[in-house]
């Protein structure tokens, strides 16, 4: 597989090496796609029936949308903590929050919830918002949370699922992905394309993952590919520094 994979590696960095000072010369991207099983171990909850992924229909996902039928949504988001709008409520709170809240789907508009669950806080100014607030510590999403924190702190990445802005799912429905990127002009021991060949290799080899390497267009300044960019990337050097510890 090694070398297999080295000769892949190799020659979609040639396809965009030029004799030219880009620093983006070269660049190559590296998908790695899990299979179904792969993160069977980590643990998973759901608030109920109906209920879908607010943003990444990945394992890691913590935060549910429900359409209630009736012109309301109910949303759960883990982790809300007191830092955010604190006393907005008639007093403040001391701990980080599970909440539950439903409401007309238009009250959900300017929470940017699509880019931060913190958002949610907002919904104490709608007046019409119906709001349950749990204690994380002892809910199961702290659980499925730390355990992806302890998962990132031992193999540098997180497992990643839909695309919502995307329209779908770019390597298949349900599957888990991680994306590494190499950009060897300017590259360091950890983020070389050495680095990106052994890490690969090793994380394929663990979770039985399915290999797809992609290269840089210099024109279009990007990855091909179903990510397009290279914006949904794990830091290879996050990864190569776990896997020598």
């Amino acid at each position: 597989m090694k070398r297999s994979l080295r000769r892949r590696i190799e020659r979609t960095i040639n396809q965009s090496w030029k004799t030219t000072d880009r620093d983006d010369r070269g660049t190559v991207g590296v998908a790695l796609i899990f299979p179904p099983n792969a993160f069977g171990d980590a643990p998973t909850w759901t608030p109920g029936p109906g209920f879908r992924a607010l943003n990444d229909e990945g394992a890691t996902n913590t935060a549910f949308v429900r359409d209630n039928g009736d012109g309301t949504e109910t949303v759960v988001v883990g982790g809300i903590g007191p830092a955010q709008r604190p006393g907005m409520d008639g007093g403040p709170w001391t701990e980080e929050e599970v909440w539950t809240v439903t409401a007309p789907v238009d009250d959900f508009d300017g929470c940017g919830l699509g880019n931060n669950t913190q958002g949610i806080t907002w919904m104490l100014d709608r007046p019409r918002a119906v709001i349950h607030r749990e204690r994380y510590a002892t809910h199961p999403l702290a659980t499925i949370e730390a355990y992806w924190e302890n998962f990132k702190e031992v193999w540098g990445f997180l497992p990643s699922g839909e695309l919502r802005w995307y329209g779908g799912w770019p390597f298949g429905e349900g599957r888990e992905w991680a994306y590494l990127v190499c950009r060897p002009a300017w590259a360091s021991e950890e983020e070389n394309e050495a680095a990106l060949l052994d890490d690969v290799v090793t994380l394929a080899r663990l979770f039985s993952a399915e290999v797809r390497v992609y290269p840089y267009d210099l024109q279009k300044r990007e990855i091909s590919g179903p990510l397009g960019s290279s914006r949904w990337e794990t830091h290879l050097s996050d990864v190569t520094r776990r896997l020598r510890k």
